[in-house]
């Protein structure tokens, strides 16, 4: 009982803190600053911030022509193929075949139309010699005469344009691999489904699949609470896992929160920007300099630019104090009091709603969030990622209170009417025996 009526406090004192700010020793509230780095995302230890695969920047679906029949596959899924590698080739007895049916339905339209011709022009000359009350019967069948002449002429005209299509195919017999790569997966022909696939590629209408090497991006995984001090074009170098002083360079290239990451791939990497494994992950893709060295399926760090001193600081547009042309942002001061900066913007980004702060700001300041409480000269409380440290305590509470000074039924005897009542009614004593001084707030991240 008496260590949950600790944390029942401390929960308390919390709340308020996140909410209305800290209390100064005077009653004086205090604004609750972060740190621009934090913000961020950017470490300033050097710790690498988010972590990330090494993938294939492309992936080349082969399709198979519906029209013909491939005669044999000359690679398998796991194979590794070069840009002009003979792929798979069609079965050419077969589309000789079918050259010559189209051919001869060709003649026989041809020979369709010339006899609806010959007809109509028998048709009209017996009509000159056919008495008035047989008029009429002539000019039907010499209508219908010439629509079926025009029904073949169409069907003659389309099965031309096949025949030159099957034409074309004979000289195209054999598919070859446009690029380097893996091959994925291959096709069963005989029914439609895939015979093995090297990797899981999903579902696909592709008959072979080539994953392009060479070629390299990274695939980032980045909290919610960070999603946001990222931003496509952003500067990010990455590093190994294994040899800090391999690197690579390269550029956000596009970030997707449509969809969040697997847990499989997110819970199995090292992320600095989230606190708590509960937080949805989402994926952003890194376009580099250069990809050698790297290997397909390789886990690496990733952190926002190479030298953090020189990295762009990119705010969401609600930490800004915009007036007309002018803007500013509640800054902490070097006595730790509140001040209203001005800052230059450089460019706006509509989509996520963001600044480029060029001047005004580093990422060692910290800033607060826009609140009409916020006055020039307020205390500030500072926070950052080393600000709450996460800490293993026993099943029973989360806090610490000084050892011996209080017995155990001495606390529950005082405290048992605030622990029935609690934040109305509890014991006067509280406030003169059991001060906040005898209270370590002790907060798990998360």
């Amino acid at each position: 009982m008496k260590k949950r009526r600790f944390l029942a406090i401390a929960s308390a004192l919390l709340v308020g803190l996140s909410v209305t700010g800290c209390s100064s020793a005077a009653g004086e509230s205090a604004a609750s600053v972060q740190s621009v780095a934090m913000l961020m995302g950017v470490d300033l230890t050097g710790t690498s911030q988010y972590s990330g695969i090494v993938e294939a920047k492309a992936t080349v679906k082969v399709q198979k022509d519906s029209n013909k029949t491939v005669e044999k596959t000359y690679v398998q899924a796991g194979d590794t193929v070069q840009a002009g590698d003979l792929l798979f080739s069609y079965d050419t007895d077969a589309l000789e075949l079918s050259v010559e049916m189209a051919e001869l339905e060709v003649e026989q339209l041809q020979n369709s139309i010339t006899n609806y011709e010959t007809q109509i022009a028998s048709l009209e000359k017996e009509k000159k010699k056919a008495s008035s009350s047989e008029q009429l019967s002539y000019t039907l069948q010499i209508q219908e005469t010439e629509l079926n002449k025009s029904e073949a002429e169409y069907n003659l005209k389309t099965k031309q344009a096949e025949l030159e299509r099957l034409k074309d195919s004979m000289d195209e017999t054999e598919v070859y691999a446009e690029v380097s790569g893996l091959v994925q997966s291959v096709a069963d022909d005989s029914s439609g489904e895939y015979a093995y696939s090297y990797y899981d590629s999903g579902s696909s209408d592709a008959y072979i699949t080539i994953m392009e090497t060479g070629t390299y991006r990274i695939k980032g995984t980045v909290s919610e609470e960070k999603i946001y001090s990222l931003y496509e074009g952003m500067e990010i170098t990455a590093v190994s896992r294994t040899d800090d002083s391999q690197t690579w360079s390269g550029v956000i290239e596009s970030i997707d929160t449509s969809t969040t990451a697997d847990d499989s791939e997110s819970d199995n990497y090292y992320d600095s920007s989230s606190s708590d494994s509960r937080s949805a992950k989402y994926t952003f893709y890194v376009t580099l300099d250069s990809s050698d060295g790297l290997l397909i399926g390789q886990h690496v760090y990733l952190k926002a630019g190479g030298d953090e001193s020189g990295d762009e600081i990119v705010l969401p547009a609600g930490y800004l104090v915009l007036e007309g042309e002018n803007a500013s942002v509640w800054a902490a001061d070097s006595n730790s009091q509140l001040e209203l900066r001005s800052v230059t913007l450089g460019d706006y980004d509509a989509e996520a709603d963001t600044y480029v702060i060029a001047d005004g700001l580093t990422l060692e300041d910290y800033i607060a969030w826009p609140d009409s409480s916020l006055t020039v000269g307020m205390a500030v409380t500072e926070y950052d990622d080393g600000t709450f440290e996460t800490v293993v305590s026993d099943d029973s509470a989360n806090t610490e209170y000084e050892e011996g000074e209080y017995e155990e039924g001495e606390y529950d005897e005082d405290y048992a009417e605030y622990d029935e009542n609690y934040g109305e009614d509890y014991d006067e004593d509280y406030d003169e025996d059991y001060t906040e001084e005898d209270v370590t707030v002790v907060v798990e991240e998360g």
